[in-house]
């Protein structure tokens, strides 16, 4: 039973590859330093430091749940109004939950 392949050596496999732009290796030793010596390596050097990271997904997170609402407050009122005491965190939690139930709580 044939499968319609034909067999091939090596070198004629790699003879049909003329590309002049492919590097010639002789040994792995070769490849490795070529790989360690190439642009793609060195670019790589730039990447992405796990505690930046991380501390972004942190600060994202308290953003995104209210929890740094305080923070945020305190340097908004002292570039609004830098002569007037902000309240303090009990305070302003409190001014916020009544804010939040406060007046008509229905979608109609």
């Amino acid at each position: 039973m044939s499968t319609g392949l034909t067999e091939r050596s090596t070198h004629e496999l790699l003879s049909a590859v003329n590309d002049s732009s492919l590097p010639v290796f002789d040994a792995v030793q070769d490849i490795n330093w070529d790989i360690a010596q190439s642009d793609t390596l060195k670019a790589n050097e730039t990447c992405i430091k796990p505690l930046p990271l991380l501390s972004y997904i942190w600060r994202a997170i308290r953003e995104l749940s209210g929890d740094d609402a305080y923070e945020r407050y305190i340097a908004q009122h002292a570039t609004r109004f830098p002569d007037t005491t902000p309240l303090v965190r009990k305070d302003f939690f409190l001014y916020q939950q009544r804010q939040k139930w406060s007046g008509i709580q229905r979608c109609c």
